[in-house]
């Protein structure tokens, strides 16, 4: 069985045209393409007519995509929810908190300790505490240490947070990233009337994934459990904190790897069915997103099945990044992926 993907960090490369953070990698693998696949001429992928007249869109801006999922639940994704497991939380924005951190806002204050004049009882007159500028001075018994005080308790470490478009419990309605996509293409929603997208930029890809900062992380699914997705630096290498790039790109970097002989052998007939069903779906698919005129669709669908079986395509359809969640029983630095 193929060893599981491990992500390696690169530098950003100059002249990738659509992302700096990604190039697609070569594939030492030879194509996989399951013997009962045939073309369907009369596929309504293949038609050589297209809906009349375009519309006008905002600037660096696509359409947002119509198969969106609606993002009520997390427990519409592939897989079944995991029981008990307690919720991850996301830090939204950068508005800076007294502990110095970029990423956890002011908690606000209840009303009563915005004004606790409005909580007294009329007529009555609140004693005065220690330290107030009209209350007596505190009695002073002893300056040596108290030999029955228990020492201070330590401080609890820090909740693990993580950024709101990785937060598989509570997925974000303005993000979506479709991993079946050759394209690296994470998009964000930025007018919802009309609904348009825009690609993510750099600075939005240089964003901490998690806080406090992580420098490792495993990626699991069930339907590829021969395949975890690893993040991990070289042994000698400086520890660098995870962004929103390394994950996204390790994920569909790993996605993207052409299967194995031995691979395919691995599934059941059933499951051969339907990972060739998904694969036929995402060929005719990435044909009709290439753009190519109507008159090449069939040769760009034939060309992107001679690439062969991904990873991808065991996920039989889902392919909707839902996000990522954690597991009691998994150790820590584990999570799993949500598709749907």
């Amino acid at each position: 069985m193929a060893a599981p993907f491990v992500y390696v960090p690169e530098a950003a490369s100059p002249s990738a045209p659509d992302n700096p953070f990604y190039s697609i990698p070569a594939n030492a693998h030879s194509p996989f393409i399951p013997p009962s696949v045939v073309l369907h001429p009369s596929s309504p992928f293949l038609e050589a007519s297209s809906p009349p007249g375009t519309p006008e869109f905002f600037a660096n801006s696509v359409p947002w995509p119509t198969n969106a999922p609606a993002y009520d639940s997390p427990y519409t994704a592939s897989w079944a929810p995991l029981q008990s497991r307690q919720r991850t939380t996301s830090w939204h924005g950068p508005n800076q908190a007294a502990t110095g951190s970029p990423f956890l806002q002011p908690t606000a204050l209840p009303a009563f300790l915005h004004s606790q004049s409005a909580y007294l009882v009329p007529g009555h007159r609140r004693s005065s505490s220690w330290g107030a500028a009209n209350a007596p001075p505190r009695p002073v018994w002893s300056n040596a240490p108290d030999p029955w005080a228990s020492p201070p308790a330590p401080a609890p470490a820090p909740a693990q947070q993580i950024h709101p478009w990785l937060n598989g419990d509570a997925p974000s309605p303005v993000f979506h990233f479709d991993l079946s996509r050759a394209q690296f293409a994470p998009l964000r929603l930025v007018s919802p009337n009309p609904p348009q997208s825009a690609m993510l930029d750099a600075a939005q890809l240089r964003e901490p994934a998690f806080h406090p900062p992580r420098t490792a992380l495993r990626i699991l699914h069930p339907r590829l459990p021969f395949w975890p997705i690893d993040l991990a630096l070289p042994a000698d290498a400086a520890p660098v904190p995870l962004v929103l790039a390394d994950v996204l790109v390790a994920l569909h970097r790993a996605l993207h790897q052409r299967i194995t002989r031995a691979d395919w052998a691995s599934l059941g007939a059933e499951d051969q069915e339907a990972v060739t069903h998904a694969f036929t779906h995402r060929c005719r698919a990435e044909a009709v997103r290439s753009g190519v005129p109507p008159a090449h669709l069939r040769e760009r669908e034939i060309a992107e099945r001679n690439e062969g079986v991904k990873r991808v395509d065991f996920l039989c359809g889902k392919t909707t990044f839902r996000g990522l969640v954690r597991s009691p029983e998994d150790p820590d630095g584990v999570v799993r992926l949500l598709t749907a």
